[in-house]
């Protein structure tokens, strides 16, 4: 049988590209791949069963990781890619910088994991003896780490993805260059008026307690330079105070500090989408943060400057589609529900019942008699999150690649009428790149079943909407 490449070909390093790396294939992994039975549809799921299985060949298995180590190389570039993208708009370094630190994997050698060793990662030779690695390879460790986190929720290319972006090398390397990996509450503490006007009124009350109390305790302290830590319960009461005399209503400190998350993670996607302020440093005299004035200035080749709009572009455009087919699909689905002789008098509940779902993290069960809806059923009917996530991604979806068609067209890529197959390969594209940045992750959030939480960036967006368009 036939797999998809990218289970048996390989990213690496190479110096002779210009891209600096190269997608080689991997024949033992293709020919072993060849003999399997595996289905196509949950190929990564069965590759990491043998992996990780305690029964079996360990030959197999070492197959099986190979394979994988394929799988994941992929996200591992994106990432760097899209790192540099975020993070180098004064092109003092590029993705080529990163790929050392994280995409070494040679495909050379067939490697297991053994949490009895103090490397985790162990080389099978030719006898098929086992010997402790003494390079530890990351792709292998992206393995081990999806492995050992039993209620994973994401998919196995987001948490390579998620894992490159975390990685202690990538780190070190952007704090270099003024980069630092912000906390939720140094992301709040930081907050700049920019993002603070595009908060809902009870966002921006609730970040005005916290930058208060906040900072106050922060001059405070003799140790200016400690990293921001969580706030605590006689804060978060203080916080709730304040919020309370302007005429929200109270939470506990539990909720407060999970609506403080909440809070924190937009903050998080506002820079990520719309950033294009200078870098700033904590002032500890002052509590506020200032431009810096150490980094060199910017110095751009032509070819850097084109990647670097399309890439803006992109994601300049996926936010504004994003937004637009929301609020698109939100309407259209209480004008359906207005319309239906059986579902009318819940048309007006709907976007309650989303709040209740989203904002809350109730199930259907416990939304149902709330809104006067008769069963669970009927409220998976009426409200029904994941047709909602699948309308908004393919509406979302549709209107990029038509601006990404027109601007094929303005440059010349493409004639009026695309061809089947460059259309088809941007479609495809693009729904890759769409889920990775907005839908995986929001899927796995609605898969998640009990004790769910919604932070994906769909989720976060959708719930600021809702925090708009519902009273208190």
């Amino acid at each position: 049988m036939s797999y998809p490449k990218q289970y048996w070909h390989l990213y690496r390093i190479s110096l002779q590209h210009r891209q600096g790396y190269h997608w080689a294939p991997l024949p033992t992994a293709q020919t072993w791949l060849e003999t399997t039975t595996f289905s196509a549809n949950t190929l990564p799921e069965q590759l990491l069963q043998v992996f990780q299985g305690n029964q079996g060949e360990s030959y197999y298995q070492a197959l099986a990781g190979l394979c994988l180590r394929c799988y994941v190389s992929q996200p591992i570039l994106q990432s760097c890619q899209r790192l540099a993208s975020l993070f180098s708009a004064q092109q003092n370094f590029s993705y080529q910088d990163l790929l050392p630190l994280v995409l070494h994997d040679d495909g050379q050698r067939l490697i297991l994991i053994d949490e009895a060793t103090d490397s985790n990662q162990v080389q099978l030779n030719e006898a098929a003896q086992l010997s402790p690695c003494q390079f530890q390879i990351f792709a292998v460790e992206i393995l081990r780490s999806y492995g050992a986190q039993r209620e994973n929720k994401l998919s196995l290319k987001n948490w390579a993805f998620l894992k490159t972006k975390q990685h202690p090398e990538i780190r070190a390397f952007l704090a270099e260059f003024g980069f630092q990996h912000l906390t939720d509450w140094a992301l709040l503490n930081r907050a700049r008026k920019s993002q603070f006007e595009q908060l809902a009124p009870a966002d921006q009350c609730l970040l005005k307690a916290f930058h208060g109390v906040y900072r106050r305790d922060r001059r405070q302290q003799t140790k200016q330079r400690t990293k921001c830590q969580t706030p605590t319960e006689a804060q978060l009461l203080e916080m709730d105070a304040y919020c309370v005399d302007q005429g929200y209503p109270s939470r506990a400190p539990k909720l407060l500090l999970g609506d403080l998350h909440r809070l924190a993670e937009q903050l998080r996607q506002y820079d990520i989408w719309r950033s294009r302020e200078s870098l700033e440093t904590y002032d500890a005299d002052s509590g506020d943060y200032a431009p810096r004035r150490d980094l060199p200035h910017e110095s751009l080749d032509e070819g850097n400057l084109e990647q670097r709009e399309l890439i803006q572009f992109l994601h300049d455009q996926l936010a504004i589609a994003f937004d637009e087919s929301l609020q698109d699909n939100l309407k259209q689905k209480q004008q359906k529900l207005a319309k239906s002789k059986r579902y009318k008098p819940f048309a007006d509940r709907y976007l309650q019942g989303l709040s209740l779902y989203y904002i809350e993290a109730q199930s259907l069960a416990e939304i149902a008699p709330q809104l006067g809806m008769s069963s669970w059923d009927q409220a998976r009917r009426i409200l029904n999150p994941g047709d909602l996530l699948n309308q908004v991604r393919r509406q979302t979806t549709e209107k990029l690649l038509a601006k990404l068609l027109d601007l094929a067209r303005q440059k010349g890529l493409t004639g009026p009428e695309p061809d089947p197959n460059y259309l088809s390969s941007l479609c495809q594209q693009l729904e890759q790149f769409v889920d990775q940045e907005l839908f995986t992750e929001a899927a796995a959030e609605i898969r998640s079943g009990k004790n769910r939480r919604f932070d994906s960036a769909y989720a976060q967006k959708l719930k600021h909407y809702l925090t708009n368009a519902t009273p208190n």
